[in-house]
C-alpha cells in the first residue's frame, strides 16, 4: 500500500508549541529544533504522517503517535512504537518505509506499507 503527501512549508509558520505538540512527537521536535530551517523538517513530518494516513486509508490515525526517527547515517524511518505496531496488525501489515525530501518552500513523503 503507497501514500504520498507533498505539503507547504509557511502552513506551519505562526504555530504554537502547544500546536506542535499536538502534532509531533517529543523526538520530532526536538530534531526539527536543531535546524535553521526547523519549518521544513516539521513539513515533512508531517507529510509522512498524512502520507500515511492515505496508504491505510485511516483517517482516525493519531498524529503525535506516529513517530519518524532517523538512523545514524541520517535516513528517516517510522517508530516501529506499540501504538503503529497494533494499527498495522489491524491490517496485516507488518513494516512500513518511508522517504522526505524538503526544500524551503515545501516538503514531501511518499510512504509503503506491507
Amino acid at each position: 500500500m503507497l501514500g504520498i503527501d507533498l505539503e507547504n512549508v509557511s502552513r506551519f509558520a505562526g504555530w504554537t508549541d502547544k500546536e506542535f505538540a499536538r502534532v509531533f512527537s517529543k523526538a520530532e521536535i526536538e530534531y526539527a529544533n536543531k535546524f535553521k530551517n526547523k519549518l521544513s523538517h516539521f513539513c515533512g513530518f508531517y507529510c509522512v504522517k498524512e502520507a500515511l494516513v492515505k496508504a491505510l486509508d485511516n483517517k482516525k490515525l493519531k498524529f503525535n503517535q506516529i513517530e519518524v526517527l532517523h538512523s545514524g547515517s541520517g535516513k528517516p524511518y517510522l517508530n516501529l512504537n506499540e501504538y503503529l505496531i497494533n494499527i498495522l496488525k489491524e491490517q496485516n501489515l507488518t513494516s512500513a518505509e518511508i522517504s522526505i525530501s524538503h526544500s524551503k518552500d515545501s516538503a514531501t513523503a511518499i510512504v509503503i506499507v506491507n
